[in-house]
């Protein structure tokens, strides 16, 4: 990781921190994953509803659309993913898996 960090979607990973929107939390048990829109609206949460607003609710109907989401003791984010940028997706959130894992 870079001085400055990972950053994907508007979320940045700096060191032990996560931050998204002008909020900062500490990345310690945070689970990161790219899901399909589905799967993301199997699990909507209050917190997530909060989060993604009435968006939320329409993600079961956007199937094809895929979303970076990250869950943890102080967090729960949900941004959508472009197809083209998956793959970066898919590191990002294996960066933050491996940073929320360490003590």
């Amino acid at each position: 990781m870079g001085l400055l960090g990972e950053t994907f979607g508007g979320i940045r990973l700096i060191g032990d921190k996560v931050m998204y929107g002008g909020d900062t939390w500490p990345v310690a048990g945070t689970t990161a994953r790219v899901e399909q829109g589905a799967d993301v609206a199997k699990r909507v949460t209050a917190t997530r509803l909060l989060a993604l607003g009435v968006f939320a609710l329409a993600v079961k109907k956007q199937q094809g659309h895929v979303f970076l989401t990250l869950e943890g003791p102080e967090l729960d984010i949900a941004v959508e993913v472009l197809a083209k940028k998956e793959g970066d997706a898919r590191k990002f959130a294996a960066k933050v898996n491996a940073a929320g894992k360490r003590k």
